[in-house]
């Protein structure tokens, strides 16, 4: 009998054993987010996955002390934007098993917030603080140039405003430079890729700063090859290098000073709309695609512009390049692109409009007076506003 208890003694610990290391092998790296939103107490606290695209943000409750605290299992990175109010968000980084701690005041929480517990998160609290105060000077600046429109030195004003603006802008272009070229393997510095300028327009531009983009994406790939935040950035990288390449192939594109060609084509309702017949000043002709994720990213800013010069002799005549009649009208409704000329010939790469002017690769757009001679091509929105500013005075 002695002998039986002992052998079922060690089956016991061997059992132990197995399950010991059966849990030892099953553990799920998690990471934390937690904090005080100071003036948040009781508000719901909006979070985003930035690497989960498309999905909607989830929220949790600021308790009454002003905490809050959420966790998730991970074996990756993760790229949170978090924020009570959207406009004055708070962006972390946090790494599995890493316990991150924030703090802020509410409601101005991008001006005011810390973080500790995370490196990737503390070098992008760095980068987004002085990119904070630069768009707060940005903005300062354009709201006293819209309270002083009407006064008689409105052309020194317009000067002085524009000088200052540059300056700022210059130096927040610098830092961010030199951000991403001292650490191109950092998170943090995929997440400057996508700064804007005063929240609006994209500081850096994908075919004229390729380098950036080549320099994070090679450096992250070396790093985190297998990530969602590097795989979205080496998917639109690769894209952008087939887009450039295109270029030099380009021949005989219509150029400033040129004559667009009269352009004749159905609207997604099957009626015919001419280029020749809007009665606007100036129209950008501007070929794009749903399937162009560059052209599809240009469409909120675009769309502001178009509000802001509509009345004062400005339209869009849109030519996409499409085979699909629903992807299309699709694109429209959900990009909300709000003026009524939009045309297509549902042909792809074959478009004969595409042929005629030259081009191989969209996005591509020209600004047409009245007589649609070519006035600038190729302009981001920030251009075509500061065009528009300068043709629409």
């Amino acid at each position: 009998m002695r002998k039986g208890i002992i052998y079922i003694s060690y089956i016991s610990v061997l059992s132990l054993c197995l399950m010991a290391c059966h849990e030892a092998k099953v553990h799920e790296p998690q990471l934390s987010v937690s904090g005080v939103i100071t003036g948040g107490e009781g508000k719901w606290l909006k979070i985003i996955d930035m690497t989960q695209p498309g999905f909607m943000p989830d929220s949790i409750m600021i308790d009454d002390s002003g905490r809050f605290a959420f966790r998730q299992k991970s074996v990756e990175p993760k790229d949170f934007v978090i924020y009570v109010e959207p406009g004055s968000n708070v962006r972390v980084l946090p790494c599995p098993d890493e316990n991150v701690v924030v703090t802020a005041s509410y409601p101005d929480m991008a001006a005011t917030f810390t973080v500790s517990g995370s490196p990737e998160s503390e070098r992008l609290a760095e980068l987004l603080r002085k990119h904070h105060q630069s768009n707060y000077v940005l903005d300062t600046l354009n709201r006293f140039y819209m309270e002083h429109q009407l006064d008689n030195n409105i052309t020194k004003i317009v000067a002085d405003v524009r000088a200052k603006s540059d300056s700022v802008y210059n130096a927040d272009r610098q830092f961010h430079e030199q951000f991403i070229t001292a650490q191109p393997g950092s998170l943090a510095s995929y997440v400057a890729l996508s700064s804007k300028v005063g929240l609006r327009t994209n500081m850096f531009n994908v075919v004229d700063d390729f380098k950036y983009f080549e320099m994070v994406d090679t450096a992250l790939m070396h790093r985190y090859d297998t990530i969602a935040i590097t795989m979205m950035l080496n998917r639109y990288v690769s894209q952008a290098r087939a887009a450039i390449e295109l270029q030099p192939k380009r021949g005989g594109q219509i150029a400033v000073g040129d004559t667009m060609p009269d352009i004749a084509l159905p609207n997604p309702y099957g009626d015919t709309i001419r280029l020749s017949n809007l009665k606007a000043k100036y129209v950008l002709v501007n070929l794009w695609g749903t399937w162009c994720r560059p052209c599809r990213e240009a469409h909120p800013e675009l769309r502001r512009v178009f509000r802001t010069y509509r009345y004062r002799g400005f339209d869009i005549y849109s030519v996409a390049l499409e085979r699909s009649l629903d992807d299309w009208k699709n694109t429209i409704r959900e990009d909300r692109l709000i003026w009524i000329n939009h045309v297509s010939e549902l042909s792809y790469m074959d478009s004969k409009v595409a042929k005629q002017i030259g081009v191989e690769a969209v996005p591509f757009n020209a600004l047409v007076d009245a007589d649609r001679v070519v006035v600038a091509e190729n302009l981001t929105p920030a251009q075509l506003e500061a065009k528009l500013a300068e043709l629409l005075k």
